[in-house]
């Protein structure tokens, strides 16, 4: 989920992977690799993303499962 929503949002930007990458201080295979969901990202890496792609980190996560979001103490009402 969280692969669709960066890809859906760099989209609604209306910015390439590399430009995202290099926003990012990423290479554009990493950019890559998280859309397509091969590439785990770290709280850090979710927090940057926000950042670059102007959305909260509840728009990030939209679509995980409740339980996966529980485990990670996300209230999604919140």
């Amino acid at each position: 989920m969280v692969a669709a929503n960066v890809r859906a949002a760099r989209a609604r930007l209306k910015l390439r992977q590399i430009d995202l990458a290099d926003d990012m201080g990423w290479a554009a295979s990493t950019v890559s690799s998280v859309e397509a969901g091969t590439r785990r990202i770290t709280l850090a890496d979710a927090a940057a993303l926000c950042g670059a792609l102007k959305i909260d980190l509840r728009q990030l996560l939209a679509g995980v499962d409740q339980e996966t979001l529980n485990n990670l103490g996300i209230d999604r009402r919140a």
